[in-house]
């Protein structure tokens, strides 16, 4: 169970029922009946009262939610905002980004939309539901807790999310989410679905908010819990199972709890249609951005080569600089994290399965444990916004899961002793890297997830407690630091820089700009005097690997001569 959620310890019953007297009719002794549906809504009920000062009403005969395990996914949502939150800040040089957030499928309850809502003031969201009675009720839950102005309870036309018509790259057979109809404004203003107007984002957005945040109608994330099963045969042999196992009651419909596919399939479907988002989101080394009105963007992997600078160079000198400022207004829409839960580890293997087969090497896992219950979750990002291991790895994973593990986005070294000042040697080796930009933080400042010394990549073997000796974030816009970088600038490049020079002569940076090739947090660890300096290098965005871990030697090599000069290292 996430180390914030305050159900780690099992509830009192006798008091709660005491803080929610209806509750008081199910107890039996210390506890209550969780083969009985009525207590377990009671029981919802109650714990959302008492702990959130939520009240919400559940319809018999839809899935009742257990408070703790979706306070987990909500919590490790909490993380994976506060991870790339701050990349945000210094990518876009904006001082605060509006969280907004999408639950497919929010269920009668509206659950998830309730608890972040409740428990991030600022944050908004977007709740979909294709149900009509599960629909009436989220819609009313989120009346009568006062929170329509930030959750919006939208109705999905089963027609635009079935097999009735086909994906946007022409499948037919399966969900279509309408990521794309999303980011593009297609929905009607009257609660559903539609083509007409960006009714999901525009209500959530204030001018006030436009003028303060240059992140557009962003969606941060998306949440959902899609159907466990495949058939109603599924269901049956499941339930056969689990008939003397079983610690609970469910009472979810048909609609909530199958599709065709299974779990695995509906989200498999999610991460294809995301992909498909990739281009009209794609930021990082190589790319200059116009914005001429319609949307335009260039990118190379890794260095735009000199035809794809000609030809943008080009492009740029045939707009006006008061045309080109007036049009970066329309700000680009984009959605930075897709999650879902699932139900089976085998679901796990299959999702990984199709991340791998797609190219997504950017993603997350994790897993939530109540009482006999385990459930995982999955996060993919089409974009270069990474979390730390502490987020998107799960620690002590079984064998099974450990294979299945996203790459490590922290790298590790050790730099010398504690002796003189390290975050002087650090920052002097920074400042000798052509393009860097350093920002100081104090140790209070965190990039998200701290510096992940508590993570999995530790195999347990820190016996001693590390203290932040200093903690910075270095962004590049480029390689200017390796041996060919070095080679390529001896040469020189005249026609380049002759491009650069028209480019400059029609516009300032703010209007032609390429965005880093890399931010990451770089934070020096001590035991104390005399020991070893561990220094730790988290990716916080980039699309490049290998321009990570080769800015994460170089850094290292030298700040370790560094230390030999002043005998800091042994």
């Amino acid at each position: 169970m996430h180390s914030r959620n305050p159900y780690r310890l099992p509830p009192d019953f006798k008091a709660l029922a005491c803080s929610h007297p209806p509750l008081a009719k199910h107890l039996q002794g210390d506890t209550i009946d969780f083969h009985d549906d009525a207590a377990q809504r009671c029981l919802t009920q109650a714990l959302l009262k008492r702990d959130f000062n939520l009240d919400i009403q559940l319809p018999p005969d839809r899935l009742c939610p257990p408070v703790p395990n979706r306070l987990n996914y909500v919590l490790w949502i909490q993380d994976i905002v506060s991870n790339f939150r701050d990349a945000v800040r210094f990518v876009s040089g904006t001082g605060e980004v509006t969280v907004r957030g999408l639950d497919i499928g929010t269920g009668a309850s509206a659950i998830y939309p309730l608890l972040a809502c409740t428990l991030e003031p600022t944050w908004t969201f977007v709740a979909t539901e294709l149900d009509d009675r599960s629909f009436t009720y989220a819609r009313d839950n989120v009346r009568s807790n006062g929170l329509s102005d930030r959750i919006r309870v939208v109705k999905i036309d089963a027609n635009m999310s079935d097999s009735a018509i086909s994906g946007p790259d022409g499948r037919v057979g399966e969900p279509y989410f309408g990521f794309d109809r999303l980011l593009a404004g297609a929905w009607d203003g009257d609660g559903n679905a539609g083509y007409r107007s960006d009714y999901y984002l525009e209500p959530m957005i204030s001018a006030k908010q436009e003028a303060e945040t240059d992140d557009g109608a962003e969606i941060q994330f998306t949440m959902c819990n899609p159907p466990f099963y495949s058939s109603a045969e599924d269901v049956a042999q499941s339930e056969a199972r689990k008939e003397h196992t079983a610690f609970g009651v469910c009472t979810g419909a048909p609609v909530e709890m199958i599709t065709p596919g299974g779990e695995a399939w509906f989200v498999g479907t999610m991460v294809r249609e995301s992909v498909g988002l990739r281009k009209t989101q794609e930021v990082g080394a190589g790319i200059v951005e116009l914005d001429d009105g319609r949307g335009k963007r260039r990118r190379v992997d890794g260095e735009a080569t000199q035809a794809t600078e000609a030809a943008v160079t080009a492009e740029v000198s045939t707009l006006s600089p008061e045309t080109t400022t007036a049009q970066r207004k329309e700000k680009r829409k984009v959605l930075r994290w897709y999650t879902s839960m699932l139900g089976k580890l085998s679901s796990v293997v299959e999702v990984v399965d199709i991340f791998k087969e797609l190219g997504i090497t950017n993603y997350a896992i994790t897993e939530f444990v109540q009482g006999h219950t385990r459930r995982w979750a999955v996060g993919w990002s089409v974009g270069p916004w990474r979390l730390g291991d502490d987020i998107a790895r799960i620690t002590n994973p079984n064998p099974t899961l450990q294979r299945l593990l996203p790459p490590r986005n922290t790298l590790r070294s050790t730099v010398g002793v504690v002796r003189g000042d390290i975050g002087e040697r650090l920052l002097g080796v920074l400042s000798s890297v052509e393009g860097a930009r350093v920002t100081l933080l104090d140790e209070t400042e965190g990039t998200g997830g701290g510096s992940g010394a508590g993570d999995d990549a530790t195999n347990g073997q820190d016996t001693v407690p590390k203290s932040v000796v200093c903690k910075l974030v270095v962004s590049v816009a480029s390689d200017t630091w390796s041996r060919a970088a070095r080679r390529k600038r001896k040469r020189g490049d005249a026609q380049g820089d002759a491009l650069a020079g028209d480019a400059a002569a029609c516009f300032t940076p703010a209007e032609v700009r390429s965005d880093p090739a890399l931010v990451c947090a770089i934070t020096v660890l001590s035991g104390g005097q005399g020991t070893e300096l561990d220094m730790e290098v988290r990716w916080l965005y980039g699309r490049n690997r290998a321009l990570l871990e080769s800015f994460a030697s170089h850094v290292g090599k030298k700040v370790r001569l560094e230390m030999v000069a002043i005998g800091g290292v042994r």
